[in-house]
């Protein structure tokens, strides 16, 4: 029916229906005097406008699913704790809160039509292509939210975006911009440095078991081994099951037979057509190529010469294969009576005038046993694990409680019991980092009453109960353990001061007006130059040439001297010497037109965030 209510939902019929599916949409706000009040309880108030506990629950339960389904099993827990979201989405929506408040001040509005058109058109709320009022309220209802609460919603969303696009996109980009910014980000400067090297520094540097041990009582809190478990765990999975099951060769036979015995061969049909439209000319035309076929001319060519389907025109009016439900009814009916290479009569759609021709049937085969076996005995399998899933399934909350040892209860029930390696709270191998178990595994029954956990449903088909088997809280680890970790720390940091030394009185002797080449050289290390490096040169360390672009420009005259202690230890000593400003490459208009695009969009949502700014600082914004 639905299908039959869609195919003929065409033309001046389907503007009058929709209009009629308009009309409920007015009254669909009755509803909120039934259903729960969204504004009670405040979570904040922004220039007197409340917005509610149940609207920050609800956002909050949203980003949450979104993280979710980012992540999947593998999400932090913390990440997703309703405690971490709940800041930075109040944020979020007392920020929306104030562009839709100024978007109102500003006379913007949204039409009741255009947001029923837009609800309408939302696929989530249609079925069979159609819009389904029941589905639609049954959504809301999932969502928290009535129909009166959602076009509410909706409402405010299209002004908040409305207003936060045109802001964006009132930016714009000058030639004198692209200028400035290209002076900027294709800047290059030219510079010499030399590197003092840890190694080298090292080689003189002792460190004495006295001042590991200091070091090592001084800092213990570097050197704490974080709090770590280990579980005994029952898993029941009905994967696992089935693949443990063993089907009866005979059985897995009979089912085939079966199989075949019940198999309905499919037909599918291989159609083209010359589509004549209604209008002005569609009889003399539906009139020509009747005289065309009749004289014996090519289907494809006249397909070709007068088809309205410009679809399949060229293609000679090839339009695919059907099993009888591709095409309106009396289409598909015309085209089973046909033989293969035969011409139907004209046919009358919703479409226009069709002449149908069939180019070829193919009937569907059964699959032989051996393409079918491996696939039946896997059915079987399933089949007789997922009655013994729900058994056990029955007997595991029983069994697992209260008990001393899940390996009694695993015997009992015909499972494995499972024991893991020590792991910490950021989880373990496997379904051990899941955050459903962690949370168990890390709640007070089981870590500190040493209860086993309830069932935990990993899926519909896969559960696990955990059980604590050792418990190490955090501890210092023994200086035995971390004597190389601490002697190489000591290390380091007197390899700094060695290299500090050098590299300061370097800079003195290069600010008196000494050359870097010839210090280099005294000290029998090799010095280099680069001339006209940019910002992203992939040949100098980029610890060096960010502190280098983060200069400010030398005077003519006198070069910046600066030094970098670097992550792998080294110290470099270096003389920025020359900054040029960046010119624009030779573009065409087009690329030039680009350009400035991009640019107008970063501007766009640099001013975006300015007034966003702006608003929150003018705001009267209370927090409860």
């Amino acid at each position: 029916m639905l299908q039959t209510f869609r195919d003929n939902l065409k033309g001046t019929m389907a503007v009058f229906i929709v209009g009629l599916m308009i009309v409920p949409f007015a009254l669909f706000g009755i509803d909120s005097l039934f259903l729960q009040d969204t504004s009670a309880g405040k979570a904040a108030e922004v220039n007197g406008e409340a917005i509610s506990e149940m609207e920050l629950t609800r956002a909050v339960r949203i980003q949450k699913q979104q993280l979710l389904e980012r992540f999947g099993e593998q999400a932090p827990a913390d990440l997703i704790s309703d405690e971490q979201l709940r800041p930075p989405v109040l944020t979020r929506l007392m920020n929306r809160e104030l562009l839709k408040q100024a978007a109102e001040d500003g006379g913007m509005a949204i039409s009741d039509a255009d947001i029923n058109q837009i609800i309408i058109n939302t696929p989530q709320f249609q079925q069979d292509g159609v819009f389904n009022a029941e589905l639609y309220t049954l959504l809301l209802r999932n969502m928290g939210y009535t129909p009166a609460s959602y076009k509410k919603v909706l409402v405010e969303d299209l002004l908040v975006n409305q207003h936060a696009s045109g802001l964006n996109a009132s930016a714009f980009a000058t030639e004198g911009d692209l200028k400035a910014l290209t002076a900027i980000t294709q800047q290059t400067r030219s510079f010499y440095y030399v590197t003092l090297p840890y190694e080298t520094a090292a080689q003189q540097v002792t460190v004495s078991d006295d001042e590991i041990s200091a070091y090592y009582d001084d800092h213990q809190a570097q050197f704490m081994r974080p709090e770590q478990v280990s579980v005994e765990y029952i898993e029941l999975s009905l994967d696992n099951l089935a693949a443990q099951k063993d089907v009866d060769p005979e059985v897995v036979k009979a089912q085939y037979e079966q199989e075949v015995a019940n198999f309905e061969a499919s037909i599918q049909r291989h159609a083209a057509h010359i589509l004549i439209e209604s209008g002005d000319g569609a009889e003399a035309k539906i009139a020509t190529v009747a005289e065309r076929l009749k004289a014996g001319d090519d289907f494809s060519a006249i397909a070709k010469d007068l088809s309205d389907d410009i679809g399949s025109s060229n293609s000679g009016g090839d339009v695919g294969t059907t099993d009888g439900s591709s095409f309106p009814q009396s289409f598909e009916t015309a085209l089973a009576e046909l033989s293969v290479g035969e011409v139907s009569g004209p046919v009358e759609t919703d479409a226009g005038t069709h002449f149908i021709k069939l180019l070829a049937i193919e009937e569907g085969q059964p699959p032989t046993f051996e393409e079918a076996r491996s696939g039946i005995e896997e059915h079987l399998a399933r089949a007789s694990a997922e009655s013994t899933f729900v058994e056990i399934l029955d007997e595991l909350p029983d069994a697992t409680y209260n008990t001393a040892s899940l390996k009694d209860a695993a015997d009992s029930l015909g499972l494995e019991v499972k024991t893991s390696k020590l792991f910490g709270r950021r989880g373990g191998p496997g379904l051990l980092s899941n955050n459903q178990v962690l949370a168990e595994v890390f709640s007070d029954d089981v870590l500190h009453e040493g209860l086993a956990s309830p069932v935990i449903e990993i899926s519909d088909n896969h559960v696990v109960v955990v059980k604590l088997k050792e418990h190490h809280e955090a501890e210092v680890k023994p200086l035995d353990e971390v004597q190389d970790e601490v002697k190489d720390i000591v290390t380091r940091d007197k390899v700094a001061v060695i290299l500090n030394d050098q590299a300061n009185e370097l800079l003195a002797k290069l600010n008196q007006g000494s050359q870097l080449e010839a210090l280099a050289s005294d000290l029998g290390l090799d010095w280099q130059v680069k001339a006209d490096a940019r910002r992203n040169d992939q040949n100098i360390d980029r610890e060096l040439l960010a502190h280098l672009f983060n200069l400010p420009k030398p005077q003519p005259s006198d070069a910046v001297n600066t030094s970098l202690p670097l992550q792998n230890g080294d110290v470099v000593v270096a003389q920025l010497t020359v900054v040029k400003p960046g010119t624009l490459p030779d573009m065409d208009q087009a690329q030039l037109l680009a350009l400035k695009q991009r640019l107008s969009q970063e501007l766009g949502g640099q001013e975006l965030a300015t007034y966003q700014k702006a608003l929150n600082e003018s705001a009267d914004i209370e927090i409860y």
